[in-house]
């Protein structure tokens, strides 16, 4: 494999606050997109995305060759949220039902992360939530059903700020987007369908154990050229340059991301995107 370009961006421009992760060796690539946390409790300083992020990115740096080969994308994952679990201290502490402010650990507030990696030894592309790939051109973007749903209900309640007399610039300026806010209850409700496959469910490394059923494998060939990134770009474009072109395109003509590109989140006036984004090309 050769890596022909890669990048990763902070949200903040900062990589110390991004959420996305790039992990390069000699068999394997990966793209690493750490949730956005849904609560205000940090993990050794760093928010749940962050968290699971690194210890995901740190567990990568230590494999073998010899592991990699012997394990099935089920094996590969299953350890990888496993680590998770471990990290986070899951098998001591249940999650309560109070809250983080209280020290009482909520389910919302552990790390959860989605990862797109490519296996150099057996050629094959695994994917585990919703990063994205392509494969000589043929882009797999797995956007989650949900997402649809809580970006759309974000939407309505934007055009509906805009009837009421607000204008887009004036939305851009409000400490809080007001359609997040409105889907901020759905967006912990969802996390009772993760790893199910059944409607609205959806695969993520949560420590929990994941559904085998919702792995994605794709094979590749000598030759092939394959693109591994996080959902941070709207459009996977062949390069990266056509990647950035297109996402400045839509962060000029819909900074919110309600309209031409709708999300479950939009550009700060204090960001430079509205999300972190990292990016991998590689020549098989």
């Amino acid at each position: 494999m050769k890596i022909i370009e890669q990048f990763i961006k902070g949200k903040e421009n900062s990589l110390n606050t991004c959420e996305d992760g790039l992990f390069t060796g000699s068999f394997m690539a990966a793209v690493i997109d750490g949730v956005t946390p849904k609560s205000r409790y940090l993990w050794q300083g760093k928010t749940s995305g962050c968290y699971a992020k690194d210890i995901l990115l740190a567990f990568l740096g230590k494999i073998q060759r010899s592991e990699l080969k012997s394990q099935t994308p089920e094996e590969f994952f299953s350890l990888l949220d496993r680590q998770l679990a471990i990290a986070s201290g899951m098998p001591a502490r249940k999650a309560g039902a109070g809250n983080s402010d209280s020290g009482v650990l909520r389910f919302t507030d552990y790390p959860r992360a989605s990862i797109i990696l490519y296996n150099d030894i057996c050629r094959e592309i695994w994917a585990y939530g919703d990063c994205q790939c392509a494969v000589n051109g043929r882009v797999y973007t797995h956007e989650k059903e949900i997402d649809r749903l809580n970006a759309g209900l974000r939407a309505f309640c934007l055009e509906y700020e805009l009837q009421k007399g607000k204008t887009i610039e004036e939305l851009a300026q409000l400490p809080a987007d007001p359609g997040r806010t409105a889907i901020e209850e759905n967006l912990k409700l969802q996390m009772a369908f993760e790893n199910k496959n059944i409607p609205f469910g959806y695969p993520v490394l949560n420590g929990q154990g994941i559904a085998p059923s919702m792995i994605k494998v794709y094979p590749v060939k000598s030759g092939d050229e394959i693109l591994l990134a996080s959902d941070g770009y709207p459009v996977l474009g062949g390069t990266l340059a056509e990647s950035e072109k297109e996402l400045q395109r839509i962060l000029k003509e819909d900074p919110l991301c309600f309209r031409a590109y709708r999300s479950t989140k939009g550009k700060k006036s204090c960001n430079i995107s509205f999300d972190d984004r990292a990016y991998c090309r590689i020549l098989v």
